[in-house]
């Protein structure tokens, strides 16, 4: 479906001539294989492949999730995609169209799953995170909206080194 969704998308939006003749004759995931999606970094075409293969473990929803259910999504090791299906040119939050904010969550995808070691660094980082915020201990920092925005970014927007994450809760504290 993801494939499905994110070659049609591209079709239109791009109004690719070659691809959408492919769309009527090859299967998704060799169109994957065959075109050179410009304008698309190469790591979210990477995570569109190993989500199709059943390699990496994303969620489909056409919801918008908050950052705690980011959050809980990550503390399973799951990353979760949003796939907006109406108003596909409308801006989404920081994106410019559903497509963009589709491939934005690939690029995450990526940065949560291409490295084994570093995907298990990620889980328990958000993990250490869910036990604190469960505890009660953000309670009174999250009332500041300045505050809250900065750490809703971390727990839902960020995917990288476990350092980079004590760098950033540092700097925002």
């Amino acid at each position: 479906m993801a494939v499905i969704y994110f070659t049609h998308r591209f079709a239109l939006d791009f109004k690719n001539a070659k691809l959408s003749k492919a769309l009527l004759e090859d299967s998704p995931r060799l169109i994957l294989e065959k075109f050179q999606f410009k304008k698309i970094k190469g790591k979210a075409i990477e995570c569109l492949k190993r989500w199709h293969d059943g390699e990496w473990n994303l969620v489909l929803s056409e919801k918008i999730f908050t950052p705690f259910e980011v959050l809980d999504y990550q503390v399973q090791g799951i990353r979760p995609v949003t796939m907006k299906m109406n108003r596909f040119e409308d801006p989404i939050l920081h994106r410019k169209s559903s497509l963009d904010f589709f491939v934005h969550d690939l690029e995450h995808g990526y940065m949560f799953f291409h490295d084994e070691n570093l995907k298990n660094m990620q889980i328990r980082f958000f993990k250490d995170i869910k036990e604190s915020l469960d505890r009660g201990e953000w309670n009174e920092r999250l009332k500041d909206a300045d505050f809250r925005e900065k750490f809703h970014y971390l727990i839902s927007d960020m995917n990288t080194h476990e350092e980079h994450y004590r760098a950033y809760l540092q700097a925002i504290i």
